[in-house]
């Protein structure tokens, strides 16, 4: 629970106490063992050993009455363009003098709130996070610090946020798929409870063409590979699906028993309200491409050539696969750039104007000689 924090781990003075030292003879053995007699160190280190005793940087801080510390909190670095947003945070906010603490939370509400726990105690002057459903309440524990909030939203409208546009890359997907002559298309999600960006990408969905037919499917995991397993099983369905539009009339029985096959497979589905066989789907992030990709090679189909897929994040493994998908760049690296460089600032009272919600335009990345 965040409300033990505040009970803070045993003190130097204790400890000089229970072993009848002075507190700066235990601070030396910490900090420069070789000026405490070889005895005397040795019995302070055995009790910090013994104790678990860490040095509580938080005071020390205090004392100083600043830190140099920044929390970054990502959610996977397991992911390529995660970990490389987090090796640009960390590379600036060294060069501007700041020791930079990162943690990954792997999609946990607990490795979340632990981990804001520990920012907590090493008292740092400021935190670069992406976001959760559940994150907006442990962020009120930092209201004395600048927070930015990067890829995600937590709604609050009460810190800095850098973040792609989903409202225009959704529109750019719809758009290309309807120009390659797409018409009916299946856009999978992932958990829009938990993910905001996953929530935002739907709303702009409803904004799209209304010339373009749409099943939306959400899958609940959130991590990578609940997202890629999901995907897969669904593509299966949907294609299975596709395969009996072909050679029985949309309003069939047996369509009908293909729409609730589908309705039992996808974990949370919006709507199963397509009349016609599908021609195209579009992955609402990297991981649910790769389980769309999966699901074609289990049904022994070839993307573009059969049904056409567009995939957000334009992952690195795209490069490798024998045809072309189209995709949109994800600019978050320079989102990542632009949050650490945001957060420094108002630690130094560089910026101090209203909080912002910068919203940068993705990228669209296709092969021209593959367009219909």
């Amino acid at each position: 629970m965040l409300e033990s924090v505040s009970a803070m781990p045993e003190s130097l003075i204790d400890i000089a106490r229970k072993l009848n030292v002075a507190p700066s003879t235990v601070s030396r053995a910490i900090s420069a063992p070789d000026k405490v007699a070889a005895k005397t160190r040795q019995k302070i280190l055995n009790y910090i050993k013994e104790t678990g005793y860490h040095p509580n940087i938080s005071a020390r801080n205090l004392r100083k009455q600043q830190s140099k510390t920044i929390g970054i909190v990502v959610n996977d670095l397991c992911d390529s363009l995660i970990a490389q947003a987090a090796n640009i945070m960390q590379d600036i906010a060294f060069k501007r003098g700041y020791f930079p603490v990162l943690l990954s939370t792997d999609e946990s509400r607990t490795k979340e709130r632990e981990s804001i726990e520990r920012l907590l105690v090493l008292n740092v002057c400021g935190v670069v996070i992406i976001p959760s459903s559940t994150t907006a309440s442990l962020l009120d524990h930092f209201n004395h610090i600048p927070v930015v909030e990067l890829d995600r939203s937590t709604s609050t409208c009460k810190n800095d946020e850098f973040r792609m546009d989903d409202t225009a890359a959704m529109q750019m997907a719809t758009s290309y798929l309807k120009e390659q002559g797409c018409k009916h298309l299946s856009v999978i999600f992932g958990n829009i409870d938990r993910i905001s960006s996953f929530k935002s990408r739907h709303l702009a969905l409803l904004n799209c063409s209304q010339e373009l037919e749409y099943n939306s499917y959400f899958i609940k995991g959130v991590n990578a590979q609940d997202l890629i397993d999901g995907a897969r099983k669904l593509t299966n369905t949907i294609i299975e699906s596709n395969k009996n539009f072909s050679v029985e009339e949309p309003g069939s029985d047996l369509n009908k028993e293909v729409a609730q096959l589908l309705l039992e497979s996808s974990d949370n589905p919006a709507k199963i309200t397509g009349q016609n066989p599908i021609d195209g789907f579009i992955a609402a992030n990297h991981s649910i491409a790769a389980g769309i990709v999966q699901g074609f090679y289990d049904q022994g189909l070839e993307v573009n050539k059969d049904l056409k897929v567009f995939t957000f994040d334009n992952p690195d493994w795209i490069s490798i696969l024998p045809y072309k998908m189209p995709s949109l760049t994800h600019p978050l690296v320079k989102a990542a750039d632009l949050a650490i460089n945001r957060l420094i600032d108002r630690i130094e009272h560089k910026y101090s104007d209203n909080v912002e919600a910068r919203l940068l335009r993705p990228q669209l990345c296709v092969d021209k000689s593959s367009q219909a």
